[in-house]
């Protein structure tokens, strides 16, 4: 078994940990406040600093869960200089970097969006995400490490109630009886990224050579849209009526983001909301022999306390 520090203890780094913790790996969580995962060894450090990591110990495998501030400009400032950490320090141990990616690089206009596609971001993260797996991959190719992007959806199950998810809105009005608000249109069907099934691939990819130098789709149960996501919580949460779902306007996401970088980069992203949004996750299921949890599965792992 190997050694493997894993960047950040929020949902999928304490999924990927825990998972790798049960697997008999000894596991390192790297965080700025020193957040502690049941088995594994923590530590406090700034993942943006080359000085920071180069202390690292010995491990055989770098798993970047972290994330900043929900801003484009936050983004531009802090990726590019924890990518580059990222580089030094597994290059530095001759290991393995893996990234917990997302789906803002790619275009789902027309139709699954594939791994295999160019990069085609939409927005100012989009962009930025583009260039952290951009720089990964030649880092990969010129042979200073081995590299590997794993990529989700919008979060759902365990641990997705943290922060301000999509899913944790949908569900937690839903299961309460509330109004829901999503953005977009509330009918146009969306991917769903199980916490389990992305900490899952993401453990897989510190230690599975088969998987490097490239990305990969976490698989996901078949998509829904934001309207059945809330009715599936509402018959979990045992409420008979239909869930009362009204979306958001834009012009109020713009005029909140005329106020607030963090609403401004959500009303960028609407555009995801506002079609169908839809992955191809064949080669993860074909190549790898991955699958995933069941929706419902999910919903109810994530259901707000009575």
């Amino acid at each position: 078994m190997g050694s493997i520090a894993i960047i950040g203890a929020g949902p999928l780094g304490s999924s990927a940990a825990r998972q790798l913790v049960t697997a008999g790996h000894d596991v390192l969580v790297v965080t700025r406040s020193g957040s502690v995962v049941e088995g594994a060894a923590s530590v406090s450090l700034d993942v943006t600093s080359r000085e920071a990591l180069a202390v690292l110990p010995r491990v055989d495998a770098i798993v970047a869960c972290c994330n900043f501030t929900y801003s484009a400009s936050a983004w531009e400032r802090e990726w590019p200089a924890a990518i580059d950490a990222l580089i030094d320090a597994t290059e530095g141990n001759d290991g393995v970097l893996v990234i917990a990616g997302n789906l803002y690089a790619e275009d789902p206009a027309n139709g699954p969006m594939s791994e295999g596609a160019p990069l085609a971001p939409r927005t100012r993260l989009g962009r930025v995400r583009a260039r952290v797996w951009e720089a990964a991959l030649e880092a990969h190719r010129v042979g200073r490490v081995r590299a590997v992007e794993i990529r989700g959806s919008d979060y759902i199950g365990p641990g997705a109630n943290a922060g301000a998810t999509h899913s944790k809105r949908t569900i937690e009005a839903a299961a309460r009886g509330r109004v829901v608000r999503p953005m977009g249109d509330p009918d146009a069907p969306h991917a769903w990224t199980s916490t389990v099934d992305f900490g899952r691939l993401l453990a897989r990819a510190a230690t599975d050579s088969s998987m490097w130098g490239r990305a990969w789709h976490v698989p996901n149960a078949p998509a829904v849209s934001c309207r059945d996501l809330a009715r599936m919580a509402a018959r979990i949460a045992g409420r008979p009526e239909e869930p009362r779902v009204r979306p958001m306007p834009s012009g109020i996401l713009r005029v909140l983001g005329l106020f607030s970088p963090v609403m401004r980069a959500v009303g960028d992203m609407e555009y995801q909301f506002r079609a169908p949004f839809l992955v191809d996750d064949s080669d993860a299921r074909e190549l790898l022999g991955e699958t995933h949890t069941p929706l419902e599965e999910s919903v109810a792992q994530q259901m707000p306390a009575r």
